[in-house]
């Protein structure tokens, strides 16, 4: 845990008024704000798959809220006094639900753009970009002092597993509604 504690005392250091702006807003994204905008945009799109988004989304939530009070870790400032907490988060650390959030948002923005796209290097691009805000996401958490490492590593395991269940279902009662 000493480890994990030095990469946010790390990321502490650069710490500036601009930069804790910057991962604050970015650390929406794998929020409600983030879904509740892919929801409205995959909802003009399609109804159906933005409903398996939301299950998939509100289920890993409250998933990962059990597993937090089963886990019951304090978050990082709480434990260490050199690390400084720059957003409001309450309650346990592990996991990290913006972590599983954001991965859920990315890996259906990815599917959906997949399907919806026939130029390889548009969905190369769109991967790129969702990745990205996915690692960003994760370093945000750190810098704002509210997660370790391991929580944020836990919390992409939890989106992706969610994310492949959750659209392996939406793809089987497509195919169940084509078929029947």
């Amino acid at each position: 845990m000493l480890f994990e504690r030095n990469i946010i005392v790390a990321l502490q250091s650069l710490a500036t008024e601009g930069l804790t702006n910057f991962f604050k807003a970015v650390s929406l994204l794998g929020s409600w704000y983030g879904f509740i905008v892919v929801f409205l945009i995959f909802l003009f799109f399609s109804r159906r798959y933005a409903f398996y988004f939301a299950g998939t989304f509100l289920g890993g939530v409250a998933f990962n809220y059990v597993l937090k009070v089963l886990i019951d870790r304090p978050r990082p400032f709480e434990t260490y006094s050199t690390i400084i907490s720059f957003s409001d988060a309450m309650g346990q650390s592990m996991p990290s639900n913006h972590s599983f959030c954001v991965v859920v948002i990315a890996m259906f923005v990815c599917y959906f753009v997949s399907k919806m796209l026939d130029k390889n290097w548009k969905k190369t691009l769109c991967i790129f970009i969702m990745s990205l805000i996915v690692v960003v996401v994760g370093i945000s958490r750190m810098y704002l002092g509210v997660h370790y490492l391991s929580d944020i590593v836990v919390g992409y395991i939890i989106g992706v597993l969610f994310s492949l269940a959750g659209l392996n279902i939406y793809n089987k009662a497509r195919r169940w509604r084509y078929e029947n």
